[in-house]
């Protein structure tokens, strides 16, 4: 026989001789009116992961200069053996669709921004240099430039008399879109969506039928730094971009992005990207940044967190 003590208030103490079986019966009853903890559902199975890229053909140097993604197919086909890892062409704008519709695709070297967040898993891979202006040389003079040299962005969008060629459905970053969001809606600049990286855009520019464009060291290395084009930086955008590897906000895209992150979150794993993405900055940016690079990779070496 059991004791149970019963206190209906501070100052009088019931005690009531209740057998054991009926106290048993009283918990499982309990037990089964308890709200049933929720089974996590287990996450889907990776076994093919489509890999959205440019058709990164410079038209200026004709090398091959799809890198990025190759790379990113050529590590993780060894470090994550299970999956198919299959490169489909699309660009920068049908990639984000894609990608915003659930579709079992993900893309490398994505800008990474908090609207892009709603619709994508993320991990870093990249910390880029901003982008620049990219000008004809001989337009230099007609640059709205402060005291620095550096380029007054929206005054230049503001000037008709100078053409600029830039990529529809591409990110350069959340400073560079909030002033292309706001330009006037004069004209003077016009969105495309090439297959490349962007090449044919800078050779538009290095024939005239374009002034100015927004891109990157990497773009200029891969056309062979033209000669008759200068880089030029941009006020307010100076900080290096967060760029990464993005999939689907979908529980199939939460499962790739972590056996993706699987196999990045190590040493090895960070001294492929940074040595991938080195082989793309002139001497002086990696120069500049240097102290940048190393603290980002230090901790690209370790596993991400990724929440649901």
């Amino acid at each position: 026989m059991l004791t149970a003590v019963i206190r209906p208030s501070p100052t009088r103490v019931r005690r009531f001789n209740i057998p054991r079986p009926v106290l048993a019966t009283l918990a499982l009853s309990l037990v089964a009116a308890a709200p049933c903890a929720r089974a996590q559902p287990a996450e889907p199975a990776v076994t093919k992961i489509t890999w959205l890229a440019s058709d990164h053909t410079p038209v200026m140097t004709g090398s091959d200069a799809s890198g990025v993604t190759n790379r990113v197919v050529t590590y993780l086909g060894k470090q994550w053996p299970q999956v198919q890892h299959e490169i489909v062409f699309a660009n920068a704008k049908r990639s984000w669709q894609m990608i915003e519709n659930g579709d079992e695709v993900c893309r490398a070297n994505m800008v990474r921004t908090p609207e892009r967040e709603k619709s994508a898993y993320f991990i870093n891979t990249q910390l880029t240099p901003p982008p620049q202006l990219v000008v004809r040389r001989d337009r230099l003079a007609k640059l709205p430039r402060n005291a620095a040299g550096e380029v007054q962005l929206q005054r230049l969008f503001s000037d008709t008399r100078l053409r600029g060629a830039l990529i529809d459905g591409r990110s350069y970053g959340p400073a560079l879109d909030e002033v292309l969001a706001a330009r006037p809606a004069n004209g003077a600049v016009s969105m495309y969506s090439p297959k490349d990286f962007g090449a044919r855009i800078l050779q538009m520019i290095s024939l005239g039928r374009a002034d100015y464009s927004i891109e990157q060291d990497m773009a200029l290395v891969m056309a062979g730094n033209p000669k008759d084009l200068a880089s030029v930086p941009i006020q307010g955008a100076s900080e290096l971009v967060m760029a990464g590897i993005a999939c689907p906000r979908t529980p199939w895209g939460l499962a790739a992005i972590r056996g993706i992150d699987r196999a990045y979150g190590r040493p090895e794993g960070a001294a492929n990207l940074r040595e991938g993405l080195m082989h793309w900055l002139t001497p002086e940016t990696k120069a500049h940044y240097a102290a940048r690079f190393d603290a980002f990779y230090r901790e690209r070496a370790k596993p991400s967190r990724i929440d649901p």
